[in-house]
């Protein structure tokens, strides 16, 4: 009985498509299922994917009309039967032990809702340019724990790609909100964690690759995600016990408040003064923008120092 499937959500991938499902074929692990939906490309994203219907594990989808990234891994998800589904992204390469990995985890923690990975990063050449460090962060990730380590750094798994869902998690907390247009990820993940454990798998499966035509990358999605981001940030205290919500709310002020500042400014430097001026407002809405310039500057002047982690753990306590 298959145990896992692969969901690949495609539009406009053609560049690195083949790369992405062909290191999905060549997985030490033979028995999976391997979906894919394009999602109303206009290149040549569709007569590549094509090529591959015949394929014993590969299951094949066209949109009629193009339904965004959420709306096309809702239908994945729902064409699935295994009680395991990993994510994929028609940029990224998979490790050839991925799939297997991703199972003896499940199977080692058969409670968690979701996991995700660590992951090595390559060019546009497919070269490596950062490996993998491995950290502290626990095998299973409690609500609370979740809500801080995300009140720090952001969207926990950090992409798609690395992610493995579980049917149970599904069951509990729902399909991706199609309301998000890039922030749908990290609002799934923290509506998982408010169901139950995740898990971290403290090793890197997948080469993430890092190039000029990401979503991530373009002037709109900074502002996008900082409108969909605030209020899923906002919302994780009630995840956290009384006694440390304020540490968190220091987190949320020091960290990522910071973080948005500065790209806010990075707008402004590239004359996109429509877009950073919304997000001035968005910014303005949780924040006094005074005080918000001061945290910026003094962790801006103790990043070049390189003390900015040390102020982080020693002064403000939010760093173990």
């Amino acid at each position: 009985m298959k145990k896992i499937s692969v969901i690949l959500p495609v539009y406009n991938g053609e560049k690195f498509l083949i790369d992405a499902m062909e290191s999905v074929l060549k997985q030490n692990l033979i028995d999976f299922d391997f979906l894919i939906c394009d999602d109303c490309s206009t290149d040549k994203s569709w007569d590549l994917i094509n090529k591959y219907a015949n394929h014993p594990n590969i299951k094949i989808f066209k949109n009629k009309i193009n339904l965004g990234l959420f709306k096309t891994l809702n239908f994945l998800l729902s064409k699935t039967s295994t009680d395991l589904i990993h994510l994929w992204s028609q940029d990224d390469v998979m490790k050839p032990h991925c799939l297997q990995e991703c199972i003896i985890f499940h199977e080692k923690h058969p409670d968690l809702l979701m996991s995700y990975s660590g992951r090595d990063y390559i060019d546009e050449n497919g070269k490596l340019i950062e490996l993998y460090q491995k950290d502290e962060t626990p095998e299973v990730i409690s609500s609370e724990l979740y809500a801080y380590i995300s009140a720090y750094w952001g969207c926990i798994a950090g992409n798609i790609a690395n992610v493995t869902l579980t049917k149970k998690g599904i069951a509990k907390a729902g399909n991706f909100n199609e309301n998000y247009e890039v922030s749908g990820d990290f609002e799934m993940w923290t509506r998982l964690s408010k169901n139950g454990d995740i898990g971290f798998l403290n090793q890197p499966l997948i080469f993430l690759r890092r190039h000029l035509g990401q979503l991530s990358r373009s002037y709109k999605s900074t502002y996008l995600s900082m409108k969909e981001d605030i209020p899923i940030l906002l919302n994780i205290n009630e995840m956290v016990a009384d006694e440390h919500r304020k540490k968190v709310q220091i987190c949320l002020t020091w960290k990522t408040q910071v973080i948005y500042f500065n790209e806010m400014l990075f707008l402004v430097f590239k004359k996109e003064i429509n877009l950073a001026t919304k997000c001035l407002f968005l910014l303005a809405n949780h924040s006094n923008i005074f005080l918000l310039f001061f945290r910026w500057l003094l962790i801006r002047f103790l990043r070049t120092l390189k003390k900015d982690m040390w102020f982080y753990k020693n002064i403000l306590h939010i760093l173990k």
